[in-house]
């Protein structure tokens, strides 16, 4: 009796595991990847994979004309899908006042263009 509980048990765990469970490990394609670095230090990388993940950096190096220290800040945005369907969206910046994240929930399926940054126009504009 206790080994048909225990066979039983075991039937309905593996019943109750819905169809993400079995393709976790299955590597997801990747549709575009961009890299570039400068010998300055700043970067701009980005990559798009088929499951709606996308994610795009940029990076300047600058540095203090007071201190002559190197100062990085960053920029970029990623999005993924999350647990409930729901398109999450993640801007942020860092530099040295800190990150700072700014999250958008996009529920209503709208069409979202990634946004496009100019590296080289960009670092123009920082000494």
């Amino acid at each position: 009796m206790f080994a048909l509980l225990l066979i039983l048990t075991g039937c309905q765990l593996l019943w109750s595991c819905p169809a993400e469970c079995t393709s976790i490990n299955e590597p997801v394609p990747i549709l575009k990847s961009v890299a570039e670095q400068l010998s300055s230090g700043s970067y701009l990388f980005s990559f798009e994979s088929a499951d709606g993940t996308y994610r795009e950096e940029l990076g300047i190096v600058s540095t203090d004309s007071k201190t002559s220290d190197d100062d990085l800040e960053v920029s970029g945005i990623y999005r993924y899908i999350n647990d409930w369907g729901q398109e999450v969206e993640v801007r942020y910046t860092a530099d040295k006042n800190g990150f700072l994240p700014h999250v958008r929930y996009i529920s209503n399926g709208e069409a979202y263009k990634p946004i496009r940054i100019e590296p080289l126009a960009l670092m123009g504009t920082h000494s």
